[in-house]
């Protein structure tokens, strides 16, 4: 049985014309006016000069105004005639199959549409005003290519798109011996391969207000017993990520999001790993936004967009936990964030623009413990073997607060990026040792990068977030009929300072300072490959073991 729904599409309910038959006919009488004007024109000019034999020129005066004044009445009864009467059943008609008569303006006449394959209709048109439909009437699919297969009705009422992403990585490292003998690293640095990331995802809507994503991440993995002596094995687990429905269109809030799902805090954090302009975010997302997570909590949110899109807004209620399987069970454990962006410049769609941002979350700690760590700019091996740059270890407190902030710009091909975020935690203590009160833990990072070949990073307005990037041509190389030919691709060159300070009164966990470059080549809006090299200043918790780290990596990232 077919689902039965009030919901209608915003358009007004009044027929649609079908204007072919009326406007023949309406051709029709025009054609008609025209004749008859002709033949008083043609009557007039042999009325006219037959007068050769007529010498009284008032009598011939008087004629010559008579057929300026007949001629005048004829040209206003045409202009009365602009109104075509064009066939089409009226409301009330429609149900006995009559004809009735609808009357448009010529200025107002339905303009006849394209075939579906022609690129020269104009792009901004849109859907007549008073087309109107019943959502989930049409369930009939098509499928197209969207960045992944999409399936969709006509009226996107219904849609389903298929995708994923992987990123393969490789890594070298140049490590100072007393740096990798350092206990706090956890584990020593090495060179080495590994998939940095592997999901699946469907995604779609349904009923028109109801979006929805399901996505899994099977490249997690947990430390388990050795399976030969000195060898550390390890355990797969699929997790999830973006697991929520949203309710959209929705009055007043605009957006309500439930589910497993990024809590609104740091442009980066917010930026989809498709997308980032290095390898790996800065130190901030594994030592604040992303800890063990995988930088997905369950919860509700509300988000919208004001002026015009120049202002997005989100606020939300989660529950934060330490496990990947977006569970929780501590009473009275949970997290308020909160998102304000602003575009105060925005011009030539994104090539130029100034964002700023700033968020804040209050947030309590499951069983009054937490973390804070970081892993390196370039990785390598299984995920739960991978050196921790910096650690605090298990740290005590009754709650903390974070404070971001951010601000992106893109200037043509050049692209700016910064933010700097405060974490304070309260009555914070080493682990079953005295309380020293609130400590401070902070960090950010400045980056710049320019597209070589004159491309300008995406923005995308309704997140303020960026976005794909699209390459003016993809990088190919093939044989023709006439030889070879290819592509450049997209270039770009970056740079990034990234520091973090988890150091204060006495609950130390290490100070980094990293410099990062970057190469970044596109080889079409699915596919690209990264290149970094990073110099990383380590500050150990112990100044023995204080050194530099170089790591080299490079990535094959594709995602559709």
């Amino acid at each position: 049985m077919k689902p039965q729904t009030p919901l209608m599409s915003v358009a007004t309910a009044r027929p649609q014309p079908t204007p072919a038959a009326g406007i023949s006919t309406a051709r029709g009488r025009r054609r008609r006016w025209i004749v008859a004007l002709a033949c008083l024109l043609g009557l007039g000019a042999e009325n006219l000069f037959a007068q050769d034999a007529v010498t009284d020129a008032d009598d011939l005066k008087v004629r010559v105004e008579e057929l300026e004044r007949t001629n005048r009445e004829l040209i206003r009864a045409l202009k009365d005639q602009q109104v075509l009467e064009i066939d089409t059943p009226t409301e009330d008609d429609s149900e006995t199959g009559e004809e009735g008569l609808q009357y448009y303006p010529i200025a107002d006449k339905p303009k006849e549409s394209k075939p579906d394959g022609d690129k020269s209709s104009d792009k901004k048109a849109a859907k007549p005003e008073d087309e109107w439909y019943e959502v989930g009437s049409d369930l009939s699919m098509s499928a197209s290519w969207n960045n992944g297969l999409e399936l969709a009705t006509k009226n996107k009422d219904f849609r389903v798109h298929v995708g994923g992403r992987t990123q393969f990585d490789s890594s070298w490292f140049a490590v100072p011996e007393n740096v990798n003998d350092d206990p706090s690293l956890r584990n020593p640095i090495h060179d080495g391969v590994d998939f940095r990331r592997a999901r699946l995802r469907v995604d779609g809507t349904m009923w028109e207000q109801i979006e929805w994503a399901a996505e899994f991440d099977f490249v997690n993995s947990a430390g388990a017993s050795p399976a030969f002596p000195g060898v550390t094995n390890a355990t797969s687990l699929v997790a999830p990520t973006d697991l929520w429905w949203t309710f959209t269109k929705l009055p007043v809030v605009g957006n309500m999001r439930v589910g497993n799902q990024k809590e609104p805090i740091g442009f980066e954090h917010l930026t989809s790993s498709r997308f980032l302009n290095f390898m790996e975010r800065s130190f901030n997302q594994d030592a604040f936004y992303g800890g063990f997570v995988n930088g997905f909590s369950p919860g509700v949110q509300f988000f919208d967009t004001a002026f015009d899109e120049r202002t997005t807004w989100a606020v939300g209620v989660f529950k934060p936990g330490n496990n990947l399987f977006a569970s929780s069970a501590e009473n009275g454990v949970y997290s308020i964030t909160g998102r304000l962006t602003w575009l105060p410049w925005y011009v030539d769609d994104g090539r130029g623009l100034l964002h700023l941002g700033a968020s804040a979350r209050q947030a309590g700690m499951e069983n009054s413990t937490y973390r804070w760590r970081t892993r390196g700019p370039e990785r390598a091996g299984l995920s739960a073997l991978w050196p921790l740059y910096a650690d605090t270890g298990i740290i005590e407190g009754d709650n903390m607060q974070q404070y971001n902030f951010e601000m992106a710009s893109v200037l043509g091909p050049w692209t700016f990026t910064a933010e700097y975020l405060f974490n304070p935690i309260h009555n914070a203590a080493s682990y079953l040792k005295p309380t020293v009160g609130t400590v401070m833990y902070h960090g950010g990072y400045v980056e710049v990068l320019y597209f070589l070949t004159g491309e300008f990073r995406e923005y995308r307005r309704a997140g303020g977030v960026f976005e794909r990037v699209i390459p003016h041509e993809n990088a190919f190389f093939a044989n023709s009929g006439d030889g070879t030919t290819g592509g450049l691709g997209a270039w770009q060159i970056g740079f990034r300072y990234n520091y973090l300070d988890l150091n204060d009164k006495g609950l130390n966990g290490g100070i980094l300072n990293d410099y990062t470059a970057g190469l970044n080549w596109f080889l079409n809006p699915n596919m690209k490959v990264q290149f970094n090299y990073s110099i990383t200043d380590r500050q150990s918790i112990v100044a023995k073991y204080d050194g530099v780290i170089q790591g080299f990596g490079m990535r094959l990232a594709h995602d559709f």
